[in-house]
């Protein structure tokens, strides 16, 4: 057991109110218990705390870096510091964040396959994961020869004295009511997510029947806070934390990290309320989906479907190719590899305890679906992300 002359001082600059922030946090303290020999204080990331982060004189330092000033004076500081966000285009420091274009591409294959048509992004124009995350939207909705609809709110996005707030709801109220409908929303994170459903709940707007609102974070607390529950694409955070202590320990020792920037792979979309719809007006179709997504860990059929569509099995067949370019066999694929996902990220449970309970006949068969369909095994996937 280390001595405390031998510890190391780390300072950890992160605003706990943010859920992704604390989820970092619990990755840095969980690989420090046991790989390291640190001692860590914990503050905001704000620039007030330089005096006093010189003053203790930390061996190093890890950042959620949002303040320019904050950047400049760590600069100055001349110590080593690992950044967790791209908030700043250009923050000069080593950076673990997750992969913002892959998130927007997430996004985009999420509504597509729900067979929307009309798609539009809402986020910032000034900080760089925002930017990030529209780009790779943007490139599948166009590949996909759509159109792209943007609000660009950047005080939506902050929490500073200078906002006004009636002038940000006129602002996104003007916006929404001038997009097509329905329309599927990709908004930048969950804070301004909220924002954006509540305005729609002011003006009469119907979520998700109207406008489909996708978030990126997973904050319970805003997502659950939302009317309706907000979907969300969770992020690493947790292995955001882990990475970025092992490579301030790299730093420390004077060596170079794998990765001057390590972007982790976004984990997955977690579906509530706000996108609880599929983008048709075929009722057949819409039965069949709710069937499917309710009854999917069972032994169901494609004739269990189009029963409970009321509907024949070729006549359904023909419906789903048309409005969603997809089988029926291959959402009933869909649901329950999403699913199995969602055990392999969250529980320690075994690949045949997840077979099952996803609805697969067992762990062989998983194994060779998901390799079809993401070109990695399932222990592989888990291992990424945890």
């Amino acid at each position: 057991m280390p001595t405390t002359l031998q510890l190391k001082r780390v300072a950890v600059l992160m605003d706990r109110a943010f859920g992704s922030n604390r989820e970092i946090l619990r990755g840095i303290q969980s690989w420090n218990a046991t790989e390291s020999d640190w001692t860590i204080h914990h503050a905001v990331s704000a620039p007030h705390v330089l005096p006093a982060l010189r003053e203790w004189q930390p061996d190093g330092v890890i950042a959620h870096v949002t303040d320019p000033e904050l950047a400049e004076g760590l600069e100055a500081w001349g110590g080593p510091v690992v950044n967790t966000t791209s908030t700043l285009n250009d923050a000069g420091f080593p950076l673990v964040e997750v992969d913002h274009q892959e998130t927007g591409r997430l996004a985009a294959h999420h509504f597509i396959d729900r067979g929307h048509l009309d798609f539009a992004f809402f986020g910032s124009s000034m900080t760089g994961f925002s930017l990030e995350r529209e780009q790779g939207f943007r490139e599948v909705i166009e590949e996909h020869g759509a159109t792209l609809h943007v609000c660009h709110a950047d005080q939506t996005l902050t929490r500073t004295r200078q906002e006004s707030w009636i002038r940000n709801e006129e602002e996104i109220e003007r916006w929404l009511l001038d997009l097509p409908r329905p329309c599927a929303v990709f908004v930048s994170n969950d804070v301004p997510a909220r924002i954006v459903t509540t305005a729609c709940e002011h003006l009469g707007l119907k979520v998700p029947e109207e406008f489909s609102i996708l978030s990126v974070d997973n904050d319970e607390f805003e997502c659950l806070f939302a009317h309706p529950t907000l979907s969300s694409i969770e992020i690493p955070s947790e292995r955001i934390g882990r990475e970025a202590a092992r490579t301030l320990r790299a730093l420390m020792r004077g060596e170079q990290p794998l990765h001057d920037r390590n972007y982790l792979p976004p984990v997955q979309i977690i579906e509530r309320e706000s996108t609880d719809l599929v983008a048709t007006p075929d009722q057949a179709i819409q039965a069949a989906v709710a069937f499917i997504r309710a009854r999917h860990p069972d032994p169901i059929s494609v004739e269990d479907v189009a029963k409970s569509a009321h509907c024949s099995r070729r006549t359904l067949e023909r419906k789903f190719r048309q409005s969603l370019d997809r089988t029926i066999h291959e959402e009933l694929a869909r649901q329950r590899l999403a699913h199995a996902r969602r055990l392999l990220a969250e529980t320690d449970a075994d690949l045949e305890t997840i077979a099952q309970r996803a609805g697969f006949t067992d762990a062989r068969r998983l194994a060779v679906v998901f390799r079809q369909h993401f070109d990695s095994s399932p222990s592989s996937f888990r291992r990424t992300i945890r």
